[in-house]
């Protein structure tokens, strides 16, 4: 199967013979076809409601360049532009959420020798706590992706070479 995309920063879900593709649409996607602890995942996302579905909206519109200045590393051709998108994404990190902040401890170091606490997270005083806290939780524990899907995903859809002093492999 081949995913094609404007951008190359195409979220995506398969499930079963599935392959759903958007954040917006992952997301409705989940809210109607997962299970989750209270039954359907219908209350994770708002499907009755406009004003909710217009926050929804804006958060997803607010985390934009998070994701587009971390794919850009990935997505980088040389180690010049690795250096130069990595400073982009250290000053994207104001906020993030818990799904992303699982893969830059997982991707970065295995793609880019990131190390994600050391080379991003120290340079702030409270984030790596929040972070820290953030993917402790039992609803972020139980979620998670395992690494071998999220590095595997890379492999397949974005990555198109591993850094000098990674430990990854293509």
């Amino acid at each position: 199967m081949s995913v094609q995309s404007d951008t190359r920063l195409v979220p995506l879900l398969e499930h079963g013979d599935n392959l759903v593709i958007e954040s917006e649409a992952v997301s409705k996607y989940v809210s109607q076809h997962i299970e989750g602890g209270s039954g359907r995942g219908g209350d994770m996302y708002p499907t009755n409601n406009e004003a909710d579905e217009e926050l929804i909206m804006s958060f997803m519109d607010s985390w934009s360049h998070v994701t587009d200045t971390y794919y850009s590393v990935l997505t980088a051709t040389s180690e010049k532009e690795v250096k130069k998108r990595k400073t982009s994404f250290i000053q994207s990190l104001e906020c993030i959420s818990a799904p992303w902040i699982q893969r830059f401890y997982t991707t970065l170091p295995y793609f880019r020798g990131i190390d994600f606490e050391e080379d991003v997270l120290k340079s702030f005083d409270v984030l790596p706590l929040w972070m820290g806290a953030v993917c402790d939780r039992p609803s972020c524990v139980a979620s998670k992706c395992p690494e071998e899907e999220m590095i595997a995903a890379c492999k397949r859809y974005y990555v198109t070479f591993v850094s000098p002093g990674a430990n990854g492999s293509l």
